[in-house]
């Protein structure tokens, strides 16, 4: 467009106009602004609703009413993009390993000691941020719905995990249970955004790596919340503040503190400088949830186990998957092709007796022999002397 050119374009036909602005929202995305700052979704907006009231005090019609609105379609796109929680960072293997070996230097009814067993447990469940943690330490969230009957706490209460033993049979004095009475743990998820309702997964026990099990991370949850006097009604996802303004009390985990505590261990784990706000920001409450649809995703769970493992109803978990060096490596191992696998090979071919008087042919200079059988051998030597 010509410096001294209308910028409403009145005599283009108004889907033109609306092309033109959404091609605008489009460069504001990719950053072609004065500074070379890319525009968020909220400032966009402002800009696309200025450019539109140009049009309205032209007495124009606006270029929203056109046939397809693409602004509509770039602005949403934007938005869907900037709120996508898909893109946090997996809680990587070294992560859990430091906070394993940080374990003992926390009192079992800390912060920390409470923030490890969720995501332990996390691991296997795939939690929603919403359903274990809340927004401030001493108000929880509660379903808002005119037709819901159910226990108000959209967290986990109480009620919501049962153990089992090893003979599937009940196990009720959970606060003086010991792991070794425990071996399943039922956990339901009173609402979910696919409205499975009260839907239960049971987890078993890991035996081969109790550091890293889910039911006894569970175990020490519900006891937790035993010893702290949690009411049956309350979130189980709390611990006893020693520090700060609820010192000398019970609160409730918030997804401040889950991102917090993620974001110290990358620091201390992968040598991220505080300063990159950026790089630690991958991680969230909701980096519980990636982290185990790639687990799973890892160790070659089939889409419909990890579908109904994980609570979706559709393929969006795909979205969760990431490029992570586990899959680098694995992808190595993939096409890597020995040295011992691959014959010696000579370009004379020698001839092999073969069983039945039939003719067999090699190459292969060690190794097991690689056998030639051409059954049009001669014609195939009489066809190389007339091309020669």
């Amino acid at each position: 467009m010509l410096g001294n050119e209308d910028p409403v374009l009145p005599d283009l036909p108004l889907q033109a106009r609306n092309y033109f602005i959404a091609c605008y929202a489009v460069s504001l995305v990719r950053g072609e602004t004065l500074l070379s700052k890319r525009i968020m979704h909220a400032t966009m907006k402002k800009y696309v609703k200025a450019a539109i009231a140009l049009h309205r005090d032209r007495d124009l019609p606006s270029p929203y009413s056109a046939p397809i609105d693409y602004i509509d379609i770039v602005l949403k796109a934007v938005k869907k993009y900037e709120k996508k929680k898909d893109r946090r960072e997996p809680i990587h293997d070294e992560m859990f390993h430091h906070l394993l070996a940080t374990r003992n230097a926390h009192h079992e009814d800390s912060l920390e000691a409470a923030l490890l067993d969720w995501l332990l447990l996390g691991r296997f469940a795939g939690f929603r941020g919403i359903e274990w943690c809340q927004d401030t330490q001493k108000k929880y969230e509660k379903i808002d719905h005119q037709c819901w009957d159910g226990p108000a706490s959209y967290a986990f209460i109480y009620e919501d995990f049962q153990f089992l033993d090893a003979d599937k049979k009940p196990v009720h004095n959970l606060a003086g249970a010991s792991p070794r009475h425990v071996q399943y743990v039922n956990i339901r998820f009173k609402k979910q955004k696919n409205n499975r309702n009260m839907e239960i997964i049971p987890y078993a026990k890991d035996f081969k790596n109790p550091s890293l099990c889910p039911v006894r991370a569970a175990l020490r949850i519900i006891q937790r919340a035993i010893r702290l006097q949690v009411p049956a009604e309350e979130p189980i996802g709390c611990y006893f503040a020693t520090t700060g303004k609820h010192k000398k009390s019970r609160c409730f985990i918030t997804a401040d503190q889950v991102a917090d505590y993620l974001r110290e261990t990358a620091i201390a784990t992968f040598g991220i400088k505080r300063t990159d706000k950026k790089a630690l920001e991958r991680w969230s409450s909701h980096s519980i949830r990636v982290t185990a649809c790639n687990l799973l995703h890892r160790q070659g769970m089939s889409d419909t186990y990890i579908q109904i493992r994980l609570r979706w109803t559709s393929k969006a978990f795909l979205d969760y998957l990431r490029n992570t060096l586990y899959n680098a490596e694995k992808h190595t191992m993939a096409l890597t092709i020995p040295e011992n696998n691959l014959p010696r090979l000579s370009s004379d071919y020698l001839e092999v007796p073969q069983p039945g008087g039939i003719k067999g042919w090699t190459n292969a200079l060690a190794g097991n022999l690689v056998e030639r059988h051409r059954g049009l051998e001669e014609l195939e030597q009489v066809l190389h002397a007339r091309a020669a």
